[in-house]
């Protein structure tokens, strides 16, 4: 006779248990298969979960909810909960690295919202790509996708090549975002753990390869993402976007000394929204101000990669899913620019 433990699912607290969300999911543990035993013995309920990795403050929210839902079974007094972390793996490596067969990773970042950064980081993208290099484009503002929309692929479904995600093809490069795989309609409520999670995936387990740059359009601000991002691949250098304004002048700073805090080299900061040009008159006008970001640039010590102008034209392109760089026309040019700048300076370092 077997002295092995027979697994016992009680079906009262398997009930009680399926009303237990996991943070940040609207799936329950029952749901996601985290219960491998449940059963009560002397008026205890003894709950064991499978291994789960993550942060303490989770782990103690996951405990209240499972204490106070098994507190409604009758007959229930106590709780003993087994909810084990996975063993730790001596041989995975630390520190980043490198996303296979991608040579640079160009993360374009901004310290607030609202400067156009997505924008610029689609149209970098395409034009390295018309620049002769095979070029990749990662949408990482989980919480406002836009990369779909600006790419003229919100109805793109990636595919799967082996074990990996291959990526939606567009206007000739390779593009990810987490809006072809979420309900369009659907709020994402994800928290720290399920973010990392998600980017460490979106790096390695995307077939990404061949690539010579893969652009990366991050969420503005300093959070989980850029951490993670940090922690993940070796960046190759950043583009840090602002305008003239001194509210976001502020927030760029703080995005240079982000990548300066992990050691990760800044290619520079261009000036989106510089000037309008009118229509009409032909008069340029300096909607955001203007001449304080390249002083900003030198005073930070990194390059000033240009200016670029606020245009109607932009706007229409990226709404109708053509982007400028490849809508052609007067339009194109200063992203073209830019990415010419951007080539030189990987190409330098």
């Amino acid at each position: 006779m077997s002295g092995k433990k027979e697994v016992v699912l009680d079906p009262q607290l398997v009930k009680a248990l399926g009303e237990v969300k996991y943070p940040g999911f609207d799936l329950s543990i029952v749901e996601m298969e985290l219960v491998q035993e449940a059963r009560i013995e002397d008026g205890k309920a003894i709950v064991r979960l499978r291994p789960v990795t993550a942060p303490q403050e989770v782990r103690e929210q996951v405990e209240n909810l499972i204490a106070s839902a098994v507190s409604q079974v009758a007959g229930v007094k106590e709780l003993e909960l087994d909810m084990p972390e996975p063993p730790k793996h001596k041989d995975k490596p630390e520190g980043p690295r490198p996303i296979e067969g991608v040579r640079w990773v160009v993360p374009v970042a901004s310290g607030k919202g609202g400067v156009g950064k997505s924008t610029v980081a689609v149209n970098l993208a395409l034009g390295l790509a018309q620049r002769g290099l095979k070029v990749g484009l990662l949408d990482l503002d989980l919480y406002g996708p836009s990369v779909p929309t600006l790419m003229g692929a919100n109805n793109a479904q990636p595919t799967n090549v082996g074990d990996k995600l291959a990526p939606v093809v567009a206007h000739g490069i390779k593009i990810l975002s987490i809006g072809f795989l979420m309900p369009k309609d659907k709020a994402l409520i994800w928290r720290g753990p399920l973010i990392m999670k998600a980017v460490t995936q979106l790096f390695h387990e995307v077939a990404w390869a061949p690539l010579d740059v893969l652009v990366l359009d991050l969420p503005p601000g300093t959070g989980d993402v850029q951490i993670t991002m940090a922690q993940e691949v070796p960046i190759s250098g950043a583009v840090v976007v602002t305008t003239p304004q001194d509210v976001a002048l502020v927030d760029a700073i703080k995005g240079v000394d982000m990548f300066k805090a992990v050691d990760a080299p800044v290619l520079g900061i261009v000036e989106n929204m510089s000037y309008f040009v009118c229509s009409n008159c032909g008069t340029r006008h300096e909607i955001f101000g203007h001449g304080s970001v390249e002083p900003l640039c030198r005073r930070l010590g990194v390059s000033y990669l240009g200016e670029l102008p606020l245009e109607t034209r932009v706007r229409e392109l990226s709404d109708q899913g053509t982007p400028p760089v490849v809508g052609g026309g007067e339009a194109a040019q200063p992203y073209l620019d830019l990415a010419d700048k951007v080539q030189a300076r990987l190409e330098e370092m």
